[in-house]
């Protein structure tokens, strides 16, 4: 089974074997292809392009991490249509997922094997305890990060997997198309690159990204990831049900934090979400985090020398859809 092909994701988020990484970004859903160009001058980023094609219903088949293409030649003519507006030829590309079928795990482990073959065999290994999936069907990739306070292992990794089939069809849709697909990320990790550091060099931030039926919790310090959970939410649930829910599992993650990385202060949580959605969303991170909690917005992320015009931001629909583009873009190495 091959590993996910490199420059990777998660040793680029991780600052790990520094590489280029396209400056042409792409992102899917199952309702929505997008892409963005952001192109580094003086120390911002410019905004140059912005495109966004909606997808037929059931263009995938469900599943906890994805399904398969059900309407491949709707995606490849979304494509199609997105590649003929780009003025400049496109041969490399990162593609950003949703956090439903990129997945990150962490896990406590010893000496990790030098050779790719047993170190694969070791982190499927260890997924396989952590994880509900079939090991064997994944594309995985994973790195050493920082060990917390009081771990029984000494080192602790980062594993991000998903659907090897999900994603091998893909890469092979734009390579059809003449793209070749360099990068691969999820939506929140993408934006961690673009957060503005906090205040306090010990501080931890955090990231809401919340959906319709999902949300995603990201924790990182120094610009490294140290908690990522991604939980499932029934929209169709009684409100009071649905609060009772996600309050207890915010303080449980807050727990967490407190037990685990002992003395880091949460210096602020930002949420990102769609607006019909994002309501009761801040109330319910600031009373069980127990942290300032904002909305996402451009101040919070590296600087745009140039700002998205009416018809761009009309396109875009929201920042929700321009934040993870932005956050990817700034992986661009000169």
């Amino acid at each position: 089974m091959r590993s996910i092909k490199l420059p990777s994701w998660i040793e680029r988020l991780a600052g790990l074997n520094p590489r280029p990484v396209p400056g042409f970004v792409f992102s899917l859903d199952e309702g929505r292809l997008a892409y963005a160009r952001f192109q580094h001058k003086n120390g911002t980023l410019e905004f140059s392009d912005y495109a966004s094609v909606a997808l037929p219903e059931n263009a995938f088949h469900a599943g906890p991490l994805g399904g398969g293409v059900r309407q491949e030649p709707a995606l490849a003519q979304a494509l199609a249509d997105i590649l003929e507006r780009i003025e400049e030829p496109v041969e490399e590309a990162c593609l950003l997922l949703p956090d439903a079928w990129l997945r990150l795990a962490f896990t406590e482990v010893g000496e990790l094997p030098k050779d790719p073959q047993k170190l694969d065999g070791a982190l499927r290994w260890k997924l396989k305890r952590l994880v509900p999936f079939r090991v064997d069907e994944l594309r995985l990739e994973g790195v050493e990060v920082q060990a917390l306070p009081g771990q029984e292992e000494p080192k602790r990794a980062l594993i991000g997997f998903a659907l090897d089939a999900l994603l091998e069809r893909l890469e092979g849709i734009f390579q059809q198309a003449g793209v070749k697909i360099g990068y691969i990320g999820n939506i929140s990790t993408s934006m961690l690159p673009a957060l503005a550091e906090g205040t306090v060099s010990d501080a931890l931030i955090g990231l809401a990204l919340v959906r319709s039926d999902s949300y995603t919790l990201l924790f990182a310090r120094g610009g490294e990831p140290v908690l990522h959970r991604h939980k499932s939410s029934d929209g169709a649930l009684p409100y009071e049900v649905r609060e009772k829910r996600i309050q207890r599992d915010l303080k449980l993650t807050r727990n967490f934090l407190d037990e685990r990385i002992p003395g880091a202060p949460l210096e602020r949580v930002l949420v990102l979400a769609a607006p019909e959605v994002e309501d009761p969303w801040p109330r319910w991170l600031e009373d069980s985090l127990q942290s300032p909690t904002e909305r996402l917005r451009e101040e919070h992320m590296v600087p745009l020398s140039v700002q998205l015009n009416r018809q761009q931001s009309e396109e875009a629909g929201s920042w929700l859809e321009i934040a993870p583009l932005l956050g990817a873009s700034c992986l661009e190495t000169a």
